[in-house]
């Protein structure tokens, strides 16, 4: 999965982590104040000046103690790891949706459906799983359109990801597009109409030149419809 990502954002945050990342506790820090603080235990101190040998002494286990103590609470606390920090990177994408589109092709037609949300016809799509992608379009299109998985070739075109108005949000907005070319061994009696409704959502087969024709289309969704155009013959 690609990320979108400003730069700035990006150096804002190692920035603003890098005291976790930079001073993780190691077990050599462990060990290395245990045996200070044993060494101050077992060693034998002279007076200095007026200062008696053990006082010296309980200065450097005080120090010992304090020190472990604080590198004890910083490994309990300073739990900041690779996971963190990849997740953190990934909270700063900036794509909004990353949709699946599914594109079925009739001859010359291309299968969409009445969005009644958006109220736009749109190509057939769903949002992108980060594993087993593909079956879980087959899977949806079983559902949705009544299909045999059996008679359903699932193949990936081609991903994009672009910047496009977004009529319904009222503002620019960061999509991520795979393309996927789904041929059909069969076609269903019902799905050759030239329109048709199934669990209760409008179907219709529409030629790129009807697409581009509908200015509906054109003012919601123009960017897509080139992006399928330019990648499906």
């Amino acid at each position: 999965m690609r990320l979108y990502i400003e730069k700035k954002d990006l150096e804002h945050l190692l920035e603003n982590k890098s005291e976790y990342i930079e001073n993780n506790i190691t077990w050599d820090t462990i060990f290395a104040a245990v045996s200070f603080l044993l060494s101050a235990l077992t060693a034998n101190y002279n007076s200095f000046f007026m200062i008696p040998s053990i006082i010296i002494k309980y200065f450097f286990i005080v120090i010992g103690v304090l020190y472990l103590f604080k590198i004890g609470k910083e490994f309990m606390t300073k739990k900041y790891n690779y996971e963190n920090l990849i997740n953190d990177i990934n909270n700063l994408d900036l794509v909004a949706h990353r949709h699946s589109l599914v594109i079925i092709k009739n001859k010359d037609k291309y299968l969409l459906y009445d969005d009644e949300r958006r109220q736009c016809k749109l190509f057939i799509n769903y949002k992108t799983k980060d594993e087993n992608n593909e079956t879980a379009i087959k899977e949806a299109l079983e559902k949705d359109l009544q299909l045999d998985t059996s008679t359903i070739n699932c193949e990936f075109v081609t991903s994009r990801t672009q910047e496009k108005y977004s009529v319904s949000h009222n503002e620019n907005r960061i999509y991520n597009h795979n393309l996927y070319s789904i041929t059909l061994s069969k076609l269903p009696a019902y799905m050759k109409k030239d329109n048709f409704v199934i669990n209760n959502k409008h179907y219709y087969w529409m030629t790129m030149n009807e697409m581009l024709s509908d200015s509906n289309i054109k003012e919601k969704n123009l960017e897509v419809v080139y992006f399928v155009k330019d990648s499906i013959s």
